[in-house]
């Protein structure tokens, strides 16, 4: 896989808006979303960053401009996780396990999710 440009909180938030509409996203479908969060012009300049960073595709559909993703979410937080895990746990998996359950970031839920997982790796 290629690697990816790390996104910037700004431009993520909007990435994320666009993986989770369905099919293609307008402008108007993003601001909607963001709630008055931001304006219309560092949206746009958002949007055109993803654009020029190979994230998403434009196409202007009538008066608005609509995105696709043309990178999944999945690989995006696979890189990102690899990352993560490199600079911040020395790639020990064990080591970021351990500072999740010592900060109690993880339910019984999420500790029921792991062993199950955990249970069918050894099948």
């Amino acid at each position: 896989m290629d690697t990816l440009k790390r996104l910037p909180d700004s431009e993520l938030e909007v990435m994320l808006i666009i993986w989770n509409g369905e099919g293609k996203v307008s402008t108007s479908d993003i601001m909607q979303h963001l709630k008055k969060k931001k304006s219309v012009q560092l949206v746009q300049n958002s949007l055109n960053r993803l654009e020029s960073k190979g994230f998403v595709k434009c196409e202007k559909i009538g008066r608005l401009n609509h995105y696709t993703p043309l990178v999944s979410l999945e690989a995006y937080r696979s890189q990102e996780t690899a990352s993560f895990l490199e600079k911040m746990y020395e790639n020990s998996g064990s080591k970021l396990f351990a500072a999740l359950i010592e900060n109690n970031s993880l339910s019984e839920d999420d500790l029921q999710t792991i062993k199950a997982m955990l249970e069918k790796d050894e099948e």
